[in-house]
């Protein structure tokens, strides 16, 4: 874990930022988990439609996509750090608000990253209900 303090070129970073960035990673870490479900959602729709199953169940995918998708939309980065995390899925577009939010004062960053992890943690959940686990 050494190698994170070695490249601070520009000396001591905000712990408030370190903080959020750590918020930023975890979120985006799920973004990348759940982001593959969210597509399979249409389809998903089709083949409960097929089943019968409640129409609650399909508005409920149908919210559900677009929570992600105004998540997505309001992922901000944390100003100063790394961007590690690359998006390569095809039709998405990842555009981040972060221009509009990189003066925001470090612990108001800190507990808008929080915020944004907790949102995508309960997206996680709600998806993981209404959708069947992948067969081995």
């Amino acid at each position: 874990m050494g190698a994170l303090s070695a490249c601070s070129s520009s000396g001591q970073q905000d712990p408030l930022l370190e903080e959020a960035a750590t918020y930023h990673r975890q979120a985006t870490d799920i973004q990348a988990v759940l982001e593959p479900k969210i597509d399979q959602i249409d389809s998903l729709k089709a083949v409960y439609t097929a089943q019968k199953k409640p129409a609650a169940v399909v508005v409920s995918l149908d919210s559900l996509k677009k929570a992600f998708e105004d998540w997505e939309a309001n992922l901000v980065e944390v100003p100063g750090m790394p961007h590690t995390h690359t998006h390569e899925h095809g039709h998405h577009s990842h555009q981040h608000a972060d221009a509009t939010l990189a003066d925001l004062p470090a612990e108001q960053m800190r507990d808008l990253q929080r915020a944004t992890l907790t949102s995508i943690k309960q997206i996680q959940v709600r998806l993981n209900e209404l959708t069947p686990a992948p067969n081995p």
